[in-house]
C-alpha cells in the first residue's frame, strides 16, 4: 500500500508539474502577443503622426519657395547670380514639397496597409529615385554656393566678369541632369546609386568645408585693413569709403551660405547616422527610423524660405510687398 501510495503521489505531482509548465508557456506566450500588438499599434499611430506632419511641412515648403520664386521672377534688383543660385535651391525644395512628399505619404501608407510585395516595392523604388536625386542636386547646389562666395571674396574685381547667369544656369542644369541620373539606375544597380550619393555626399561637404574655411580666413585677413580704414575715415570726415562698403556685404552673404549648409547638415545628418550607422552597429526598427529621420530631412525644405527671407534683405523686401498685395487683394 505504501508503494501504491507512493506512484499515486509521483504521478499526481508530475501532472501538477505539467499543467503548471503549460500555464507559464501560454502566460508567456499571451504576454507575447500583447507585446506584440503594442508595438504594432506604437508603429501605426507613429507613421499615421509622421504623414500629418508631412503634410503640413509639404504645403509650407511649396508655399514658401514659390513666393520666393514667384518675387525673384518679378525683381529686377534679384537678378544676380548668387540670388540665382539661392532659387535653384529654392526649386530644389519645391520638388521636394510637390513630388518627394507625396510619394513619401504614399509609400508610408502602402508599406503600412497594403499586402501586395510587388506595389510596396515599386513605390519604395519610385520614392528612392526622386528623393536621393533631390537630396544630391540640395547638396550640389549648397556647394555651388558655398564657391560662388569664396570667388565673390577672393576674386572680387573678377567676379562679375567670370560668374554670370547663362554660366549659373548652364551648372544647375548640369546638376540636375547628373543627379537624376544616376538616381535613376535605383531599380537596376542598387550599389551604384548607394556608392554615387556617398561620394557626392562626401564631396560635396568636403568642398563646401574648404571654401567656408578659406572665406574665413580672406575675410579675417583683411579685418584689420578694414578696421583701420574705418577709424580713418570716420577721423577725416565720417564718409565710408564704397569699396569697403562692398566687403562688408560680401562678408554677410558668405556668412549667409553658411547658414544654409549649417541648416542643411543639421537637418541631414540623423538620416545619414541611421542609414549609414545604426542600421549597422546595432539594428533598430529601420522603417520607422528612416521614416522620421527623413521628416528632419524635410524640415530643410521648409525652414529655406525662412532663412532667405531673414538673411537677405532683398528677398525679405520682396515678399513683404507680394504679401502686402495678396492681402489686399484677399480683403478687396
Amino acid at each position: 500500500m505504501l508503494v501504491e501510495f507512493g506512484v499515486r503521489l509521483l504521478n499526481e505531482t508530475n501532472n501538477g508539474t505539467k499543467k503548471f509548465v503549460n500555464m507559464s508557456s501560454q502566460e508567456t506566450m499571451n504576454q507575447y502577443n500583447r507585446g506584440n500588438i503594442t508595438n504594432a499599434a506604437t508603429k501605426v499611430l507613429l507613421v499615421q503622426v509622421n504623414c500629418v506632419v508631412n503634410v503640413l511641412l509639404a504645403l509650407t515648403a511649396i508655399i514658401g519657395n514659390s513666393l520666393v520664386l514667384h518675387v525673384a521672377r518679378k525683381s529686377r534688383t534679384l537678378r544676380s547670380p548668387s540670388l540665382f543660385l539661392l532659387c535653384g535651391l529654392a526649386m530644389t525644395d519645391l520638388a521636394v514639397g510637390t513630388v518627394v512628399q507625396p510619394l513619401f505619404i504614399t509609400n508610408d501608407l502602402i508599406t503600412l496597409h497594403s499586402g501586395s510585395q510587388r506595389l510596396k516595392q515599386f513605390f519604395m523604388g519610385v520614392y528612392n529615385m526622386f528623393g536621393f536625386s533631390l537630396c544630391g542636386i540640395s547638396l550640389c547646389t549648397v556647394t555651388a554656393i558655398a564657391v560662388d562666395r569664396l570667388i565673390a571674396v577672393e576674386r572680387s574685381l573678377h567676379y562679375p566678369s567670370m560668374v554670370t547667369i547663362p554660366r549659373v544656369r548652364r551648372v544647375l542644369i548640369a546638376i540636375w541632369t547628373i543627379c537624376l541620373t544616376l538616381a535613376s539606375a535605383w531599380f537596376w544597380q542598387y550599389k551604384i546609386v548607394m556608392i554615387s550619393l556617398g561620394t557626392v555626399i562626401c564631396a560635396c561637404l568636403c568642398i563646401s568645408t574648404i571654401c567656408h574655411v578659406k572665406i574665413y580666413r580672406t575675410v579675417r585677413y583683411h579685418q584689420n585693413a578694414i578696421q583701420l580704414q574705418f577709424l580713418a575715415v570716420e577721423t577725416n570726415n565720417g564718409h565710408v569709403p564704397g569699396h569697403v562698403n562692398k566687403v562688408t556685404s560680401l562678408k554677410m552673404s558668405a556668412f549667409n551660405a553658411f547658414i544654409v549648409l549649417l541648416v542643411l547638415i543639421i537637418c541631414y545628418g540623423p538620416y545619414l547616422v541611421v542609414y549609414y550607422i545604426v542600421t549597422l552597429v546595432n539594428p533598430i526598427d529601420k522603417e520607422i527610423a528612416t521614416s522620421l529621420t527623413s521628416t528632419i530631412v524635410f524640415i530643410n525644405s521648409s525652414l529655406n524660405p525662412f532663412l532667405y527671407c531673414w538673411r537677405v534683405c532683398e528677398i525679405r523686401e520682396s515678399v513683404k510687398q507680394t504679401c502686402r498685395k495678396l492681402v489686399c487683394c484677399l480683403t478687396n
